[in-house]
């Protein structure tokens, strides 16, 4: 599993990318990731594992992407 953690930690400059299509306001960006790895860090682990070994880095993104989208326009 810290395999995996530190696969997701590697992203966060690209679910910045994608938190910034969204809003403009740096603030609300950082913040948003930052729940998104709180997120992945408290998700089951079972779940988490399921979701590298099918799509790995790609689907970690996508569920992040969906996350952060949920997140920023509610």
């Amino acid at each position: 599993m810290t395999d995996i953690y530190n696969q997701i930690s590697k992203l966060t400059n690209r679910f910045k990318k994608i938190a910034a299509r969204n809003t403009n306001d740096i603030n609300e960006i950082n913040e948003s990731v930052q729940e998104l790895m709180l997120y992945f860090l408290q998700m089951t682990p079972k779940t988490l594992k399921s979701i590298w070994e099918k799509d790995g880095k790609t689907g970690i993104i996508k569920y992040g992407t969906i996350i952060l989208n949920r997140s920023l326009t509610s």
